[in-house]
């Protein structure tokens, strides 16, 4: 990523406080790489990430690489007092569009 921002790979790192790796259910069901959480120190190199992002697509060895924002908490929670009527619908095979 710090050749598609055009700075130092040192630099990169000093804007990165954690970064690791996310096992989830739905990756491993639908055969997909596991996801990989980046926390920043610096709110300037995150824009820049999501800025390149939006203008071409980013790769690392031949693999396009999908760069998402976090969810806000309040989304979250909001997706979580309707856990229930979304697992309800899984159970009926009822197929649904989640609006946020």
């Amino acid at each position: 990523m710090a050749e598609a921002l055009e700075i130092t790979v040192k630099k990169m790192m000093d804007g990165m406080d954690e970064t690791f790796l996310v096992f989830t259910r739905y990756a491993m069901r639908n055969k997909l790489p596991r996801e990989v959480h980046i926390r920043f120190t610096k709110k300037t190199i995150k824009s820049q990430i999501l800025q390149a992002a939006r203008e071409k697509t980013l790769k690392y060895k031949e693999e396009e690489i999908m760069v998402l924002k976090q969810i806000p908490r309040r989304i979250r929670e909001i997706r979580r007092e309707y856990l229930f009527l979304t697992k309800e619908l899984l159970k009926r095979e009822i197929n649904y569009i989640p609006c946020t």
